[in-house]
């Protein structure tokens, strides 16, 4: 017989997806990370996912708010256990979410995320895509 895991706290689902989501969706892009994949990284149930988000679409703009409304901290990878460097995340995912900024499906609500964070990063536009594009390049990913 397996053993249970412990009950989580509530909304602890809902974190984990959303730091397995940035992760993900900063690797592979919108149209390469899949739920199942989050979910697998999450160490949460897929239908679970469904429960937390209403889409795959609804998950990455909710990854998208989080990872560009806050400072970037070190964190953890759930399934190496590595400290993923500061901004590394973010700045992964801010090159996928400007790949696909024009995406009609995405394109309302995912322009203004990027508009604020750029307006709010102290830094050129350029300089925030140069630190994007060394981050998806990186080997040791």
């Amino acid at each position: 017989m397996t053993q249970r895991r412990p009950r989580r706290r509530p909304g602890e689902n809902r974190e984990r997806l959303l730091e397995a989501g940035l992760i993900e969706f900063g690797l592979f892009g919108y149209h390469g990370a899949s739920t199942s994949a989050i979910a697998a990284r999450a160490d949460v149930p897929q239908p679970h996912l469904y429960a937390s988000f209403a889409t795959k679409r609804d998950l990455f703009l909710s990854c998208c708010a989080r990872a560009f409304a806050v400072p970037a901290e070190d964190s953890r990878d759930g399934n190496t256990g590595r400290t993923v460097e500061p901004h590394t995340g973010r700045n992964r995912l801010l090159m996928q979410a400007i790949a696909v900024a024009r995406d009609p499906q995405l394109q309302e609500s995912l322009e203004p995320l990027l508009q604020r964070f750029i307006a709010h990063s102290g830094e050129t536009l350029s300089a925030l895509l140069d630190d994007a594009a060394a981050s998806l390049l990186a080997t040791d990913a």
